[in-house]
């Protein structure tokens, strides 16, 4: 199928989706999808229902909002969406800001497997990427990047976790270990990745998420609209 009506049909099925689950589409859906990678960027979810949930900062509520969305919608979001692609969706990433949200939505393609693109910065930001997971976990086995969209940077990490982790999975732990992990790691990216500083670009957001089975991240970071691509 042709890019813009792939795009334009998962746009509608996110829009569904959530206007039947959640009562009311997010107020921005921004889909993107090339060879690499298909993003789906959502902004102002914000319904009556899940606007009080916000106001409340009701942890528990949130996280169950996150478990249907994950848990039910997602793998039937899959279903509908892999003919438009041509291929299956090995795993959803996912991640949303719970102060407004805003969320990601992420399916890998084959191609974009230690495919990187040449941009400004690219090497500095690895390496500091490459410090900053080693204080946590290990340098990764790999680490490579791309921008889908001059707003939108991909940045893919294999080969992190430690035996610990690994060990909680294999313990049947991987969800406590995912909460855990998106805490401190986003907070460490937060004070200690300068993003911003590196690439000269005003961030606006960024998302994270892992496939454990596989021991791959993926930290999607969203910047403030650039006038030209990196």
């Amino acid at each position: 199928m042709e890019t813009n009506e792939a795009k334009r049909r998962i746009k509608e099925a996110v829009r569904d989706m959530f206007s039947v689950n959640f009562k009311q589409p997010p107020g921005i859906i921004n889909v993107l999808l090339d060879e690499r990678a298909l993003v789906i960027h959502l902004e102002d979810f914000v319904g009556s229902d899940i606007q009080q949930l916000v106001d409340t900062k009701d942890p528990d509520a949130l996280r169950s909002v996150q478990e249907l969305l994950t848990e039910h919608l997602l793998p039937r979001l899959k279903t509908q969406i892999e003919p438009w692609l041509g291929e299956p969706i090995s795993f959803f990433y996912y991640d949303w800001e719970d102060h407004d949200l805003s969320g990601v939505i992420v399916a890998l393609r084959s191609p974009a497997d230690h495919t990187t693109s040449d941009y400004p910065g690219r090497i500095q930001l690895h390496r500091q990427m490459d410090v900053l997971t080693c204080e946590i976990e290990k340098i990764p086995d790999y680490t490579y990047s791309f921008w889908p969209a001059p707003n939108t940077l991909v940045l893919i990490r294999e080969g992190i976790l430690i035996k610990l982790e690994k060990e909680f999975i294999e313990q049947g732990a991987g969800d406590i270990l995912r909460i855990v992990k998106r805490k401190l790691e986003k907070r460490e990216i937060a004070q200690s990745a300068h993003l911003e500083e590196i690439l000269q670009r005003k961030l606006k957001a960024f998302y994270l998420d892992w496939w454990f089975e596989q021991d791959k991240s993926v930290l999607v970071c969203i910047f403030e609209e650039a006038e030209a691509q990196p």
